[in-house]
């Protein structure tokens, strides 16, 4: 399984306006040369992050992206969900069996059913282990509940 970069940094957004003095808000660039990423890719990733309601964005001179709510309410789950679609999993099936195997149709059908099954077991397995790790829990204890390193300053 290959996660995706997007998810990557869509975590470290996030961790970094967790813990931004004051939440105060931090525009793309800043957040693209902190973390050495495209800043038109990022604003993608952000603008993903804002429609699930995750960060929000502040229009004004001193404005940029903030955190929506407490980083110990956001999971890794949510993260994913907002930059991936996790949420449909299928597995495609172009009945090729029917091609190679013809004449028991009903054998077949079990056949693509049990691996529908233990696809869908194997992704509501992932989606539960991801909703259980919230994002606080990649900072230290009271880093988060009012910021501790202002990144406009560094």
């Amino acid at each position: 399984m290959k996660i995706s970069k997007s998810i990557e940094q869509g975590i470290y957004v996030i961790l970094m306006m967790a813990v931004q003095t004051e939440h105060a808000p931090l525009k793309s660039q800043l957040l693209s040369q902190r973390l050495e990423v495209s800043d038109s890719y990022l604003k993608k990733i952000l603008r993903k992050l804002v429609t699930a309601d995750l960060i929000e964005s502040v229009a004004s001179k001193d404005g940029g992206f903030v955190i929506h709510k407490s980083v110990a309410d956001i999971t890794l789950y949510d993260v994913c969900a907002a930059l991936d679609d996790l949420d449909t999993l299928t597995l495609p099936t172009l009945h090729l069996a029917a091609k190679i195997f013809p004449g028991d149709a009903a054998h077949i059908q079990r056949s693509e059913d049990i691996a529908v099954d233990a696809f869908t077991a194997a992704h509501d397995a992932y989606a539960a282990s991801l909703k259980q790790v919230p994002l606080s829990s990649f900072l230290e204890a009271g880093s988060y509940e009012t910021g501790v390193v202002d990144w406009r300053q560094l």
